[in-house]
């Protein structure tokens, strides 16, 4: 058994006074502040005849998340920064991790304050292999810092893989793509549409489907504790363009195009009476559909499982490893029943028409691997894509960015 730490102490919350900058004074570049911190650190280290800290990808992206999420004032009880209350699951495969925050005006400033403070110092001369850092400055000159102290297995590249099939597969326009969020922090992460972005609130659960019919699928989510749905028909920070109540704490939700109009709608599924209730507008108001299928423990999904134009509803069960896939148009219809033997209860599923062929099929996140498995038909032994992503401690999701 590895034994896991996390050193994260209210003492390693750094404020440095704020003074105006000079005028004309420019800030350095995010990157290069960086770099900068990374350099001090290691300068710092070797004083101890430490070995120096590699820089590894996962962290440094994890790190930035954290000081745009600090710059943009969401720290609690108005605190200008905070520490990662989801800092275990930034990333996988490490054996102790640790956190210094600080906020200030450059880096030598930041640098020497966190060597004066013991907490931040413990930090910087312990027993790690890996640093992540992680910089945002504001238009007024201000810096935040986060670095994420890693001891982890060697070999941790300090560039991210290259997103793709290892085989060399790139997606034709229209196919649907991967994603994460964050339930932890609200963000979302999804591939090629650039930055993260903050929607929701911890504990949400989100959906992404083409809520208006122009093609694009965008994110949604499903507060458990209301029972409402808030869908967004862009894919950025923002409120709700609809807020829908539908539902009870223990639903599941999913979407879909069940009625085959071009606009996919709400759904859920309701584990204690293993009940489908599906709603042909994204509107407030009773099921257009509902129907018994599945069983508790089931997990709930929707795709165009046979190139029908219209969405239908399917069950993985991890108790039997099997999957069912309905064809039924607004309904459950007929059901084929597959042995899926390559899954096991852990994975996380997503859906989406990888190839853009007009069918949907499985794709899947085994916790721990980095990596989504995108299969191209219903088969276990189907051709594969994989997609290295952000995954430790993020719900998959897909859709056409």
């Amino acid at each position: 058994m590895i034994r896991r730490l996390i050193l994260l102490f209210t003492g390693l919350l750094l404020v440095l006074a704020a003074v105006a900058l000079p005028a004309g004074a420019v800030s350095t570049n995010e990157a290069v502040a960086e770099s900068d911190f990374l350099r001090l650190i290691n300068e710092r280290r070797a004083e101890f005849s430490l070995a120096p800290l590699g820089s590894y990808w996962d962290l440094v992206d994890d790190a930035r998340d954290h000081s745009r999420y600090q710059s943009e004032g969401n720290c609690p009880d108005g605190e200008r920064i905070c520490h990662n209350p989801a800092l275990g699951s930034v990333t996988t495969n490490w054996f102790a991790l640790g956190e210094n925050v600080g906020v200030g005006y450059d880096v030598d400033g930041l640098d020497r304050a966190f060597w004066e403070s013991a907490a931040h110092q413990a930090n910087v001369v312990g027993n790690y292999n890996y640093a992540g850092v992680g910089v945002v400055i504001q238009d007024g000159g201000t810096m935040y810092v986060t670095v994420v102290f890693m001891r982890g297995p060697e070999g941790l590249s300090p560039t991210p893989p290259a997103a793709g099939d290892v085989a060399g597969h790139e997606f034709p326009a229209g196919a649907d793509r991967v994603g994460v969020h964050d339930p932890g922090r609200g963000t979302w992460s999804l591939d090629g549409e650039g930055a993260d972005f903050y929607y929701g609130v911890p504990s949400d659960r989100p959906v992404a489907c083409d809520w208006d019919g122009d093609g694009d699928s965008t994110v949604g989510l499903y507060r458990a504790s209301t029972g409402y749905l808030y869908l967004r028909n862009v894919n950025e920070f923002g409120v709700a363009d609809i807020a829908i109540f539908y539902g009870i704490p223990e639903d599941v939700p999913l979407c879909g195009d069940w009625d085959g109009d071009g606009i996919e709608s709400i759904g859920i599924f309701r584990p204690s009476e293993s009940t489908f209730y599906l709603r042909n507008s994204n509107s407030l108001g009773f099921a257009d559909v509902e129907f018994r299928f599945g069983r508790s423990g089931d997990v709930p999904l929707a795709g165009d499982w046979f190139g029908s134009d219209h969405d239908s509803i399917g069950v993985f069960r991890p108790s039997t490893g099997m999957l069912y896939l309905a064809d039924g148009k607004n309904g459950l219809g007929n059901v084929m029943a597959l042995p899926r033997t390559d899954l096991v209860p852990a994975d996380q599923l997503v859906v989406g028409d990888w190839d853009a062929d007009g069918t949907d099929t499985l794709g899947f996140v085994r916790p721990g691997s980095g990596t989504f498995r995108l299969l191209l038909d219903h088969q276990p032994d189907a051709e594969t894509v994989l997609i290295p992503f952000r995954t430790a401690g993020r719900t998959p999701v897909a859709g056409v960015w």
